[in-house]
C-alpha cells in the first residue's frame, strides 16, 4: 500500500501539511489552482512573504471556540505561487 505524501495531495495547507476538506475544498477547487495554500501569517512563520500586490485567492472558514460559544471565522488564503520564500518549503 502506497503512503500518501504532500505531492499526492492537490489542496493542502503548506504550514500545517493538512489536506483541505468540505466547503473549504470546494472553494479552493473553484479557484482553478492546485497545490499549497496558507494565510499571510502562516507564510511569515515559514520565513516567506506574500508578493506585493497579491490578492487572496479565496476566504476559507472554520469553527473556532470563542469563550463558551462556537463561531465561524474566515481567513484569506494565498496560493504558494504568490509567496516568496527565503528557503525551499517542503
Amino acid at each position: 500500500m502506497k503512503k500518501t505524501t504532500i505531492g499526492d495531495i492537490m489542496y493542502y495547507n503548506i504550514y500545517t501539511k493538512k489536506e483541505f476538506s468540505g466547503k473549504n475544498l470546494e472553494k479552493l477547487q473553484s479557484t482553478n489552482l492546485q497545490g499549497g495554500f496558507c494565510t499571510f501569517n502562516q507564510a511569515r512563520k515559514l520565513g516567506g512573504k506574500v508578493i506585493k500586490g497579491s490578492k487572496a485567492v479565496t476566504k476559507l472558514s472554520r469553527m473556532v471556540m470563542d469563550g463558551k460559544e462556537m463561531e465561524f471565522r474566515s481567513y484569506p488564503v494565498f496560493h504558494i505561487s504568490q509567496i516568496e520564500f527565503n528557503k525551499e518549503v517542503k
